[in-house]
C-alpha cells in the first residue's frame, strides 16, 4: 500500500518550511514552480513576525501543517486531492484564478480613435446619469460577456466535476433581466437598479473559468496528446542514522507500556482510531495492523501511471481556454481544450479477424423535389 513515509513531525518553523519544499519536489514538473514560489513567498513574508505580538502566526502554522499533510496524501496516491492541487496550479480555483479573472476584466488600452471615443462616451454617460463611478465601470463587460457566451455555448466541451456552478441563462445578459419597475408598478430607482446589476455581474464573475496564457494551454495540450513525456520523481529514502539498529530495541513489554490505554477507557473507539481509518490513512500515515482481516487499503488511493496522468490532465485541459483578439480588432477568438477522439486502428496481428467484414458505405444523398 502506498502511504506517506514515517517522517518526524516538524517541530520548528524552519523544519516545517523544509518539509513543505520537500513534498513540493515530488509534484509533477509542470506545477512544481507554482507551489515552490507560493511556499517561499509566504514564508519570507511572515518570517519576521513575532508569535507573541502577531496572533495570526499560530493560525498560519496550523494551516501550514494542514497543507503538509494534504501534499503528502496527494503524493501518496490520493487522486481527489491531487486533482484539487492541479486545479489550483492552473487557475481553475484559488488565488491564481482570481488573478486570471482580474486580467480578463481589465479593459484593454485603446489603440485607435474609435476605441478611445468609446471610453469618452462611457465617461459622458456616467456623468449624464448623475452618479459616481463604481467598480463595475472599471470592468470590460463586453469582453466578459463574450467569454461567458463561449463558456456556456457549444464552444466549451462538457466538463466532469465542474469546480464552479454553471452560469444560468438570465446571467448571460444582466442588463436585460434587471426589472424596470418596482413592486408598485412605478419606475425602479436608479440606485437600486445599479445595485441589482452589480450583484448579477458579481455572480457571473464567480462562475467564470478565466482564460490562461497560451504557453500553459499548449503545454497541457501536448501532455494530453502524448507530444511531451514527463515522469514524476520517485520519493527518496528516509534518512537513518549510521549507528541505528535494524531491530527495535524495545521489547514487547515496553511497547505494551507505551500503549495509551487511558484514551480507550475514556473516549469512544471511533475517535481514538480515527487517524487509522481508511479515509484518513493517507493524511496521517497511520495503519491499524492488528485487524483480523489484515491491513486495509485506504479510500481513493491510486497508483499514478502515465495513462492516469493523461486522463486527469485532460479533465483540467477541458476547463481551460485561450482568448485573443481577432486580427481585425473586432471580436475575440476563444479556443477551449478538447481532445479529438479517433477510433483505434487494429494491429497487424489482429487483421485476420476482420477479413471478409463488410465495408460500411456512405449513404447516398436523396435528391430533393425539382
Amino acid at each position: 500500500m502506498s502511504r506517506p513515509p514515517p517522517l518526524p513531525h516538524p517541530t520548528t518553523t524552519l523544519h516545517l518550511y523544509r518539509h513543505l519544499l520537500r513534498e513540493s519536489s515530488y509534484l509533477p514538473v509542470l506545477i512544481r514552480p507554482f507551489f515552490d514560489e507560493r511556499i517561499t513567498t509566504r514564508f519570507r513574508t511572515h518570517r519576521a513576525s513575532d508569535p507573541a505580538s502577531c496572533p495570526q502566526t499560530a493560525s498560519r502554522l496550523k494551516r501550514a501543517h494542514h497543507d503538509l499533510r494534504y501534499l503528502r496524501a496527494a503524493n501518496a496516491g490520493d487522486l481527489p486531492r491531487m486533482r484539487r492541487i492541479l486545479l489550483l496550479a492552473f487557475g481553475r480555483t484559488g488565488a491564481k484564478r482570481r488573478q486570471l479573472l482580474s486580467n480578463l476584466l481589465e479593459p484593454d488600452t485603446p489603440t485607435s480613435d474609435e476605441e478611445l471615443q468609446k471610453y469618452i462616451n462611457k465617461a459622458r454617460a456616467i456623468v449624464k446619469e448623475g452618479r459616481k463611478p463604481d467598480w463595475l465601470d472599471n470592468w470590460d463587460t463586453e469582453k466578459l460577456k463574450a467569454f461567458v457566451r463561449s463558456q456556456t455555448g457549444g464552444d466549451a466541451p462538457p466538463i466532469v466535476n465542474r469546480p464552479k456552478p454553471e452560469i444560468t441563462n438570465h446571467q448571460l445578459a444582466p442588463e436585460r433581466y434587471v426589472p424596470k419597475e418596482n413592486i408598485w408598478g412605478g419606475p425602479l430607482n436608479e440606485k437600486v437598479r445599479r445595485t441589482k446589476l452589480k450583484k448579477t455581474y458579481k455572480q457571473v464573475a464567480e462562475k467564470v473559468l478565466p482564460p490562461v496564457p497560451r504557453e500553459e494551454w499548449e503545454l497541457l495540450r501536448d501532455l494530453v496528446n502524448k507530444k511531451e513525456e514527463w515522469e514524476v520523481p520517485k520519493r527518496r529514502a528516509v534518512g537513518r542514522l549510521i549507528w541505528a539498529k535494524k531491530d527495535d530495541d524495545k521489547s514487547k513489554e515496553e511497547a505494551m507500556l507505551d500503549w495509551n490505554w487511558q484514551r480507550y477507557a475514556t473516549q469512544p473507539i471511533w475517535l481514538v482510531d480515527r487517524q487509522k481509518s481508511r479515509r484518513n490513512m493517507l493524511l496521517s500515515g497511520q495503519v491499524d495492523e492488528d485487524l483480523p482481516m489484515g491491513e486495509q487499503q485506504p479510500i481513493n488511493c491510486h497508483r499514478y501511471t502515465p495513462r492516469l496522468w493523461r486522463r486527469t490532465l485532460e479533465q483540467v485541459w477541458r476547463m481551460t481556454a485561450v482568448m485573443e483578439r481577432k486580427k481585425d480588432g473586432k471580436g475575440w477568438e476563444i479556443e477551449w481544450g478538447q481532445k479529438k477522439y479517433e477510433p483505434p486502428v487494429a494491429p497487424s496481428a489482429d487483421l485476420e479477424f476482420f477479413e471478409g467484414a463488410p465495408v460500411r458505405a456512405e449513404p447516398k444523398k436523396k435528391k430533393g423535389k425539382q
